[in-house]
């Protein structure tokens, strides 16, 4: 794992992201990062291989953080294959706890994730959100 690194989604992880076979998101339309100053985007990369893409955005009060996308390379094996959503929430439960949020939820959740999710810790809340507190240790 030391070879694993996550940097911004910039334009070389949006060139890389353009050989993918049949993505499930649209990564171009990456005008988030000027409309939200307080959102975190992260490219996961195993040495020179782009694994996977996540955007995370916190409510206006902070206390929410979500995950609008996450997405690990489609198609044929890669060295973080099956490791791309405990990764990046490595990264958003650090950066929630900087910012101080409460709590992470997966905004609209993609029905085959939800095993994943709830693997990770993940439990839906009252209103049917689907929700980790931050205090909780990611495995």
């Amino acid at each position: 794992m030391s070879e694993v690194r996550f940097e911004p989604i910039d334009a070389e992880a949006l060139a890389v992201y353009q050989s993918w076979d049949d993505p499930i998101f649209s990564w171009e339309d990456v005008v988030w990062k000027a409309r939200e100053p307080l959102s975190l985007d992260i490219a996961i990369w195993f040495e020179q291989e782009l694994c996977g893409l996540c955007f995370a955005n916190p409510n206006n009060s902070r206390q929410r953080i979500r995950i609008v996308r996450l997405e690990g390379k489609p198609g044929k094996a890669h060295p973080l294959k099956n490791r791309i959503a405990a990764l990046a929430l490595l990264a958003i439960d650090e950066f929630a706890r900087i910012i101080g949020s409460q709590v992470i939820e997966v905004q609209e959740p993609m029905p085959g994730a939800i095993p994943v999710y709830q693997q990770l810790g993940f439990t839906f809340d009252v209103q049917g959100r689907l929700v980790l507190p931050v205090e909780s240790k990611v495995s």
